[in-house]
């Protein structure tokens, strides 16, 4: 069975495997033991907390098949708590001139940190043989079932910057044509600057005035809203979850950055609570069902063959032992659009 669950310190090896794996542009999971393990920790304490609204939290999230683990996600309560969040704004500018009739509209780039304080999906990654079935589709929702139940912890607008386009030599069209001529650095090695310290030489040395994007090369510009190959499954589910790209890119690589409204995001607004009850015979008419205890320390999330009957969510006794839950106890769950070949 397909488990996703709070991560522990011994997950640090697969972390480590994770970071390593990932490779360049994906700044939430450093290729360093020292930062992953502070981040495992700081996940620990954010998961134990108790609190009353969101701050410098983080919970990292693991998913596992039999103890191994396939894969991780993270859910940042605060994008920018310590420092700004920045992005690029994609904006119009209006050139006109009266006399000469002439009305031109201009795309442009201006630096911003207006998703400082949003809450920020990030840290995902899945072992390949899992990403193109239900198990990276189970990791990126449970997160979001999370925030269902947890609603006070996170805000009402939720983003997700996805890497953006750069070859297998690691080059980036869009950072060659913007970045690297304010900082005199490559992509790669820009990117760690980020993962390992922080954003604050952005505001330091990029430009904080509009970029006009006809300006820029066209290899730049055909990059820009793009998500890396490895992306692009992620993409997928939170498009149809109804997250959309359209208002903000990433200021190294020019990838999308996703945003929604929380109360518009399917698996928030569609899952419901049930009761759970327990017996080894499902109701008539049982599907597969995308199901998450309410807990925090102790959250579960599996896909189970379940069934309903009397407002109550029944489910088999090894699927309530893996969730942890007892008869009577509450969960949360919607019913999964997926191939369901890893419900128990």
């Amino acid at each position: 069975m397909l488990l996703v669950r709070p991560i522990r310190v011994s997950d640090l090896p697969a972390l480590e495997h994770f970071a390593e794996a990932s490779g360049v542009g994906v700044t939430s999971l450093p290729n360093d033991r020292e930062r992953l393990y502070e981040r495992i920790q700081r996940s620990n304490s954010s998961f134990a907390s108790d609190i009353a609204s969101q701050g410098e939290e983080i919970y990292v999230f693991v998913l596992e098949r039999d103890g191994e683990v396939l894969g991780t996600a993270s859910i940042v309560a605060s994008a920018g708590f310590d420092e700004p969040f920045y992005n690029y704004r994609n904006e119009t500018l209006v050139h006109a001139s009266p006399s000469l009739k002439v009305n031109n509209k201009i795309h442009a780039l201006t630096m911003c940190h207006d998703l400082t304080g949003q809450t920020q999906l990030g840290g995902f990654h899945v072992l390949p043989e899992v990403m193109a079935g239900d198990g990276a589709r189970l990791l990126s929702r449970a997160r979001l079932m999370f925030i269902a139940s947890h609603r006070a912890r996170f805000s009402d607008r939720l983003i997700a910057e996805l890497l953006g386009q750069c070859d297998d030599n690691l080059q980036s069209p869009f950072w060659d044509a913007i970045g690297r001529r304010f900082f005199n650095l490559d992509y790669a090695a820009a990117e760690h600057l980020v993962a390992t310290k922080s954003k604050t030489f952005v505001a330091e040395l990029m430009p904080t005035y509009p970029i006009y994007v006809p300006l820029l090369p066209d290899a730049a510009q055909q990059v820009m809203g793009q998500v890396h190959p490895d992306a692009e499954v992620p993409f997928a589910i939170l498009a149809d979850e109804g997250f959309e790209a359209d208002n903000y890119i990433d200021i190294f690589d020019g990838g999308a950055v996703l945003t929604a409204r929380a109360r518009d995001v399917r698996s928030i607004s569609k899952s419901r609570v049930f009761s759970v009850g327990i017996d080894n015979v499902h109701p008539e008419g049982s599907a597969t069902w995308l199901v998450s205890s309410e807990r925090c320390v102790d959250f579960r999330s599996g896909l189970l063959q379940a069934g309903i009957r009397d407002n109550t969510l029944w489910i088999t006794p090894d699927a309530a032992e893996a969730l942890q839950v007892v008869a009577g106890d509450r969960v949360r769950a919607i019913e999964f659009q997926g191939e369901g070949r890893d419900a128990a």
